[in-house]
């Protein structure tokens, strides 16, 4: 039972990062219908900022996570204002938008390879020392503080985009955009709110995983599979069930590569990627564009 509770611990951990990347995911489609496949290396930028500040330039984390802050918003707004707005204005279709996000992913991803090298970095947790013991349970540090913030940070979005009035018109940019401009909302505007709010959960998601995983160029492929996975299991339509959606993918793997085998890991999220991709046309017909 021991070994079950500690497994479960580090799968909730672990599936809570699926669950922000899941977050960066749903912002973007709920604003402009666009699924942006650079989440992943999104996150490695995160991840690889955070290596830089930390453990190169020996800054204190709370530097750290403010550098990492301010590098999302500076990649948000080259997203938006360098890729997708002039695309926008072109007319592209959906597919051409969604080739321009992968080709942006590969940049990222060059770009760190030549800049800082082609290597998996350790990282400094936030807290260092030894793992707390509940309950006969060990438990990591870091991996608290990845649970908690995660969970902050969903609650926040869901605040943000059912209890304010730039949320609510946001949702309603998605919905229908053209009858948000009649109504005088200031799209253009909110979809770069979107762009900055994915980004930046999306990096700081990277930067709380580095000191369990490592940073490296080649990290966020894999987490934003099953961070996709976990969105579409959450109909693309809720922020908080893409989270569960997130941490029921973490424990899947973490068990099954205890009690099964770790090689079959990666095989059984993909699997859940498979099927999820086959049922969400049917779960996106049933539920709407809800936050």
């Amino acid at each position: 039972m021991t070994t079950f509770l500690q497994l479960a611990v580090s799968g909730i951990a672990l599936g809570s990062i699926y669950g922000l990347v899941a977050l960066g995911f749903l912002v973007i489609y709920h604003a402009t219908g666009l699924v942006n496949f650079a989440q992943g290396q999104l996150l490695m930028a995160g991840a690889m900022t955070a290596y830089v500040l930390l453990m190169q330039l020996d800054l204190g984390y709370p530097l750290v996570l403010l550098g990492v802050v301010v590098v999302a918003l500076l990649l948000a707004l080259v997203f938006r204002y360098g890729i997708h707005r002039p695309m926008v204005r072109r007319g592209a279709p959906t597919e051409n938008m969604v080739v321009a996000t992968i080709a942006f992913g590969l940049v990222l991803t060059a770009a760190a390879e030549l800049g800082i090298g082609n290597t998996r970095y350790g990282v400094d947790p936030i807290f260092p020392g030894a793992p707390i013991a509940i309950g006969g349970v060990s438990m990591q540090t870091q991996s608290i503080v990845i649970t908690a913030v995660a969970w902050v940070l969903v609650g926040l979005v869901w605040f943000f985009f059912t209890k304010t009035l730039t949320g609510v018109s946001l949702r309603a940019v998605g919905l229908n955009r053209t009858a948000a401009a009649v109504s005088g909302v200031r799209v253009s505007r909110l979809i770069t709110v979107a762009f900055a709010l994915s980004v930046i959960v999306t990096a700081v998601g990277g930067a709380l995983v580095a000191p369990i995983i490592g940073a490296g160029p080649s990290m966020g492929l894999a987490i934003a599979v099953k961070g996709f996975a976990a969105a579409v299991l959450g109909g693309m339509s809720s922020v908080y069930r893409g989270m569960v959606a997130g941490v029921a993918i973490g424990l899947i793997e973490m068990l099954s590569s205890y009690y099964i085998s770790s090689a079959y890991a990666p095989v059984i999220a993909y699997t859940i990627l498979f099927l999820a991709l086959v049922l969400m046309p049917a779960r996106v017909r049933k539920s709407g564009a809800t936050a």
